[in-house]
């Protein structure tokens, strides 16, 4: 049995700095390469929106990038090409 924090397959987890996932640490890099107001609150409201993403939707980015594309296509994908019906 798995024994203290991590089980033996956990062996990536992803960056933090807290609870904070490590993309979130981008934007900051722009602000701190072009001090702005603008890239300011650019990371800012990119910061907020990844904290509420993990902490709160308790998902990881992909898994909500994933989400908001079943969301917007539907699970039920048609298996017609648009291509080909185009073509002909």
């Amino acid at each position: 049995m798995a024994t203290g924090r991590y089980h033996w397959s956990n062996c990536a987890p992803p960056a933090r700095f807290f609870k904070i996932n490590a993309v979130a640490s981008l934007p900051w890099l722009g602000v701190i390469l072009h001090p702005n107001w603008t890239t300011f609150y650019v990371a800012l409201v990119v910061t907020v929106i990844l904290v509420y993403i993990e902490v709160v939707k308790k998902m990881t980015v992909g898994a909500f990038a994933r989400a908001v594309n079943v969301w917007m296509t539907g699970r039920v994908k048609s298996t017609m090409s648009l291509v080909k019906e185009l073509a002909r």
